[in-house]
Protein backbone atom coordinates (compact mmCIF):
# COMPACT_ATOMS: atom_id res chain seq x y z
CA UNK A 1 0.00 0.00 0.00
CA UNK A 2 2.93 2.71 0.79
CA UNK A 3 4.33 1.72 -2.48
CA UNK A 4 1.06 2.61 -4.19
CA UNK A 5 1.05 5.97 -2.13
CA UNK A 6 4.38 6.87 -3.21
CA UNK A 7 3.59 6.61 -6.72
CA UNK A 8 0.83 8.34 -6.41
CA UNK A 9 3.05 11.38 -4.72
CA UNK A 10 5.47 11.45 -7.74
CA UNK A 11 2.67 11.97 -10.06
CA UNK A 12 1.42 14.81 -8.73
CA UNK A 13 4.94 16.16 -8.30
CA UNK A 14 5.61 15.74 -12.43
CA UNK A 15 2.02 16.74 -13.76
CA UNK A 16 2.23 19.64 -15.79
CA UNK A 17 1.26 22.83 -13.67
CA UNK A 18 1.19 20.36 -10.21
CA UNK A 19 4.79 21.64 -9.39
CA UNK A 20 5.78 23.70 -6.59
CA UNK A 21 6.68 27.07 -7.76
CA UNK A 22 9.66 29.22 -6.46
CA UNK A 23 7.81 32.41 -4.90
CA UNK A 24 7.67 35.45 -7.01
CA UNK A 25 11.01 37.96 -5.99
CA UNK A 26 9.07 41.01 -6.33
CA UNK A 27 6.73 39.94 -3.75
CA UNK A 28 8.24 38.23 -1.62
CA UNK A 29 11.44 40.06 -1.19
CA UNK A 30 12.21 42.21 2.18
CA UNK A 31 11.60 45.82 0.61
CA UNK A 32 12.08 47.73 3.14
CA UNK A 33 15.63 45.77 3.89
CA UNK A 34 16.43 46.86 0.02
CA UNK A 35 15.61 50.02 0.04
CA UNK A 36 17.46 51.11 3.39
CA UNK A 37 20.22 49.58 1.65
CA UNK A 38 19.86 51.72 -1.35
CA UNK A 39 19.51 54.97 0.62
CA UNK A 40 22.00 53.91 3.15
CA UNK A 41 24.60 53.87 -0.19
CA UNK A 42 23.35 57.29 -1.07
CA UNK A 43 21.12 56.71 -3.89
CA UNK A 44 19.30 59.13 -4.81
CA UNK A 45 17.67 58.06 -7.72
CA UNK A 46 16.26 54.65 -5.30
CA UNK A 47 12.50 55.77 -5.84
CA UNK A 48 12.74 56.00 -9.40
CA UNK A 49 15.34 53.23 -10.47
CA UNK A 50 15.97 50.86 -7.33
CA UNK A 51 12.48 48.73 -7.09
CA UNK A 52 12.70 47.70 -10.86
CA UNK A 53 16.25 46.55 -11.00
CA UNK A 54 14.70 43.14 -11.04
CA UNK A 55 11.03 43.62 -11.46
CA UNK A 56 10.41 44.65 -15.23
CA UNK A 57 6.43 45.60 -13.93
CA UNK A 58 7.32 47.69 -11.40
CA UNK A 59 6.14 46.80 -7.37
CA UNK A 60 2.28 46.53 -6.33
CA UNK A 61 1.99 49.20 -3.74
CA UNK A 62 2.74 47.57 -0.92
CA UNK A 63 6.04 46.65 -1.35
CA UNK A 64 6.79 50.00 -3.49
CA UNK A 65 5.33 51.49 0.27
CA UNK A 66 8.07 49.52 1.86
CA UNK A 67 10.87 50.10 -0.27
CA UNK A 68 10.12 53.84 0.18
CA UNK A 69 10.25 53.60 3.63
CA UNK A 70 13.86 52.19 4.34
CA UNK A 71 15.13 53.87 1.41
CA UNK A 72 14.09 57.27 2.99
CA UNK A 73 15.88 55.66 6.88
CA UNK A 74 18.87 54.47 4.55
CA UNK A 75 19.44 58.03 3.19
CA UNK A 76 18.56 59.44 6.46
CA UNK A 77 21.78 57.48 7.81
CA UNK A 78 23.71 58.19 4.77
CA UNK A 79 23.38 62.11 5.27
CA UNK A 80 24.70 62.10 8.60
CA UNK A 81 27.71 64.28 9.10
CA UNK A 82 30.12 61.34 10.29
CA UNK A 83 28.99 59.42 7.59
CA UNK A 84 30.15 61.93 5.23
CA UNK A 85 33.08 62.42 6.73
CA UNK A 86 34.15 58.70 6.17
CA UNK A 87 33.57 59.02 2.73
CA UNK A 88 35.41 61.51 2.10
CA UNK A 89 38.41 60.17 3.85
CA UNK A 90 37.87 57.06 2.18
CA UNK A 91 38.19 59.22 -1.33
CA UNK A 92 34.83 57.88 -2.15
CA UNK A 93 32.83 60.08 -4.50
CA UNK A 94 29.75 62.01 -3.78
CA UNK A 95 26.73 62.38 -6.02
CA UNK A 96 24.23 64.49 -4.65
CA UNK A 97 22.45 61.96 -2.97
CA UNK A 98 21.28 64.56 0.15
CA UNK A 99 18.76 67.30 -0.07
CA UNK A 100 17.28 69.58 2.10
CA UNK A 101 19.06 71.70 4.81
CA UNK A 102 21.20 68.76 6.05
CA UNK A 103 23.41 68.73 2.96
CA UNK A 104 25.13 71.50 3.60
CA UNK A 105 26.57 70.11 7.06
CA UNK A 106 27.36 66.69 5.41
CA UNK A 107 29.11 68.70 2.68
CA UNK A 108 31.36 69.94 5.26
CA UNK A 109 32.33 67.19 6.80
CA UNK A 110 32.47 65.40 3.33
CA UNK A 111 34.99 67.86 2.16
CA UNK A 112 37.31 67.97 5.56
CA UNK A 113 37.98 64.13 5.31
CA UNK A 114 37.96 64.08 1.37
CA UNK A 115 41.14 66.41 2.40
CA UNK A 116 42.60 64.65 4.44
CA UNK A 117 42.45 61.86 1.96
CA UNK A 118 44.01 64.22 -0.74
CA UNK A 119 46.68 64.56 1.48
CA UNK A 120 47.71 61.54 2.49
CA UNK A 121 47.76 60.70 -1.06
CA UNK A 122 49.96 63.40 -2.14
CA UNK A 123 52.37 62.49 0.97
CA UNK A 124 52.38 58.62 -0.37
CA UNK A 125 53.55 60.17 -3.95
CA UNK A 126 56.08 62.12 -2.48
CA UNK A 127 57.33 59.44 -0.12
CA UNK A 128 57.28 56.95 -3.77
CA UNK A 129 59.31 60.11 -5.88
CA UNK A 130 61.62 60.32 -3.21
CA UNK A 131 62.95 56.68 -2.46
CA UNK A 132 63.19 56.68 -6.05
CA UNK A 133 65.45 59.73 -6.11
CA UNK A 134 67.43 58.33 -2.98
CA UNK A 135 67.87 55.00 -4.72
CA UNK A 136 69.49 56.86 -7.98
CA UNK A 137 71.75 58.98 -5.24
CA UNK A 138 72.77 55.35 -4.04
CA UNK A 139 73.73 54.57 -7.57
CA UNK A 140 75.48 57.65 -8.53
CA UNK A 141 77.58 57.52 -5.33
CA UNK A 142 78.87 54.23 -6.24
CA UNK A 143 80.06 55.36 -9.63
CA UNK A 144 81.49 58.21 -8.48
CA UNK A 145 83.08 56.37 -6.37
CA UNK A 146 84.25 53.89 -8.84
CA UNK A 147 85.78 56.67 -11.22
CA UNK A 148 87.22 58.01 -8.46
CA UNK A 149 89.21 54.61 -7.98
CA UNK A 150 90.25 54.00 -12.25
CA UNK A 151 91.35 57.66 -12.07
CA UNK A 152 93.79 56.67 -9.23
CA UNK A 153 94.94 53.70 -11.42
CA UNK A 154 95.60 55.77 -14.44
CA UNK A 155 98.35 57.73 -15.17
CA UNK A 156 97.59 61.19 -16.16
CA UNK A 157 99.17 61.40 -19.20
CA UNK A 158 97.12 58.50 -20.78
CA UNK A 159 93.77 59.49 -22.97
CA UNK A 160 91.95 57.73 -20.25
CA UNK A 161 92.36 59.76 -17.96
CA UNK A 162 90.76 62.85 -19.38
CA UNK A 163 87.44 60.60 -20.66
CA UNK A 164 87.44 59.32 -16.75
CA UNK A 165 87.66 63.34 -15.66
CA UNK A 166 84.83 63.65 -18.08
CA UNK A 167 82.39 61.22 -16.78
CA UNK A 168 83.01 61.57 -13.07
CA UNK A 169 82.60 65.78 -13.73
CA UNK A 170 79.33 64.57 -15.05
CA UNK A 171 78.57 61.90 -12.70
CA UNK A 172 79.25 64.67 -9.67
CA UNK A 173 77.28 66.59 -11.84
CA UNK A 174 74.35 65.07 -12.00
CA UNK A 175 74.13 64.07 -8.13
CA UNK A 176 74.08 67.64 -7.21
CA UNK A 177 71.01 67.65 -9.25
CA UNK A 178 69.31 64.52 -7.72
CA UNK A 179 70.47 65.94 -4.23
CA UNK A 180 68.58 69.04 -4.49
CA UNK A 181 66.00 67.36 -5.74
CA UNK A 182 65.61 65.25 -2.53
CA UNK A 183 65.94 68.40 -0.41
CA UNK A 184 62.78 69.65 -2.31
CA UNK A 185 61.11 66.70 -2.00
CA UNK A 186 61.82 66.84 2.02
CA UNK A 187 60.60 70.38 2.15
CA UNK A 188 57.32 69.69 0.50
CA UNK A 189 57.39 66.36 2.86
CA UNK A 190 57.58 68.43 5.73
CA UNK A 191 55.02 70.77 4.62
CA UNK A 192 52.27 68.11 3.97
CA UNK A 193 53.13 66.52 7.45
CA UNK A 194 52.36 69.85 8.61
CA UNK A 195 49.58 70.49 6.98
CA UNK A 196 47.83 66.72 7.84
CA UNK A 197 48.18 67.58 11.43
CA UNK A 198 46.22 70.39 11.40
CA UNK A 199 43.95 68.57 9.01
CA UNK A 200 43.53 66.01 11.53
CA UNK A 201 43.32 68.31 14.92
CA UNK A 202 40.79 69.91 13.10
CA UNK A 203 38.87 67.06 12.65
CA UNK A 204 39.16 65.94 16.03
CA UNK A 205 37.45 69.20 17.69
CA UNK A 206 34.35 68.25 15.61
Amino acid sequence: MWQYRTWILVLIVAMPGCAVRSPDPCRSNDWYAIGYQDGRAGRSSGPVAGPHRDCPEGLAEPELTQYLRGWEAGLGAYCEPQNGFQLGIAGHGYEGGCQGAGEAEFLRAYHQGKHIHDVEAQIRRLDNILAVNESERDRLAQSIQQRQTELAQVPRDVEAYEMLRAELRELEATAAMVEAEIDGLQAALREQHAQLALLRQSSDSR
